[in-house]
């Protein structure tokens, strides 16, 4: 494994970590994590598709594990620049050291989302979306949607105002966020078309896709309903997305959860199905 940093635009750096295969072939994987997740997650995942001939990277997002510098209440960045600065200063690094390769990208929950965002995803060659999905709380129902309204219009607000940041690692599962990332997520939330309600040409810079598509839906995910996730695949107009649902008990266990896909006890089973993924965009 390589640890690099990479300077960016918006004058921070973004912590990499590149998995170099013994035998690579020409082709790149980039794995964008889900909200709040450090890029050690993915390492097990990653060391299986280096070991495949693959060279991965993962990378933490501003104000996230590695990417972070000195106390997140006195740094701010938000969910856009994620995308447009954090995502595309990856992309770049990764297309310039590699020009002549194929540039996959596999996304995890808001790594989805984000992908539309970045200024040049015409370059990617083929995704796999796991899990990535709407936030807006109408794709919730019941209890579940009342704990997601109070999530983006009381819970993110008022913490964030008191600590300068939002301490979600006393909340949930994820990593503290940064104040601006947190309340311009929330802020999409609210709204019943997600980021497309806030952020100017959103479509048209979706629309640049056109690369081959798949994404995937496990039955039980409180994160990621299937409706949320049909819904953010349908608005790659131009791609080629093909959406998979896939059920536990088709792998043997009672549930694999929003965070299981990248567990190694689905090492011979859903990983194999990323890694034919990936051969099938080769072709």
């Amino acid at each position: 494994m390589n640890a690099i940093k990479i300077n960016t635009p918006l004058q921070y750096q973004i912590a990499v970590t590149e998995f170099i295969s013994d035998t690579p072939n020409p082709n790149c994987v980039i794995i964008a994590s889900a909200t709040g997740v450090k890029k050690s997650y993915y390492n097990h995942f990653a060391k299986f598709l280096s070991g495949k001939h693959y060279s991965v990277f993962t990378f933490d997002y501003s104000g996230i594990g590695e990417s972070q510098s000195g106390s997140l209440s006195k740094f701010n960045t938000t969910a856009s620049n994620w995308a447009e600065n954090d995502f595309e200063s990856v992309l770049r690094y990764v297309k310039s050291k590699n020009p002549n390769s194929k540039l996959f990208i596999i996304t995890h929950s808001i790594g989805g989302q984000l992908i539309g965002l970045v200024p040049s995803n015409n370059l990617f060659d083929g995704i796999i979306m796991v899990a990535s999905q709407s936030g807006s709380w109408i794709h919730w129902k019941g209890i579940a949607r009342i704990k997601m309204q109070l999530l983006w219009h009381v819970m993110i607000p008022v913490f964030t105002k008191i600590f300068n940041y939002l301490p979600s690692s006393h909340l949930t599962r994820m990593e503290d966020l940064p104040k601006g990332m947190a309340l311009e997520w929330a802020k999409w939330c609210k709204k019943p078309n997600y980021h497309f309600d806030c952020i100017k040409n959103a479509e048209e810079r979706y629309h640049k896709i056109k690369c081959k598509i798949i994404s995937y839906s496990i039955d039980h995910d409180f994160y990621a309903p299937v409706s949320a996730v049909d819904w953010i695949a349908s608005k790659f107009k131009n791609a080629r997305v093909n959406r998979i649902h896939l059920k536990a008990n088709d792998f043997s266990v009672k549930d694999i959860g929003h965070f299981g896909f990248f567990k190694t006890r689905f090492k011979d089973t859903i990983w194999i199905l990323f890694l034919q993924n990936l051969k099938n965009f080769e072709e």
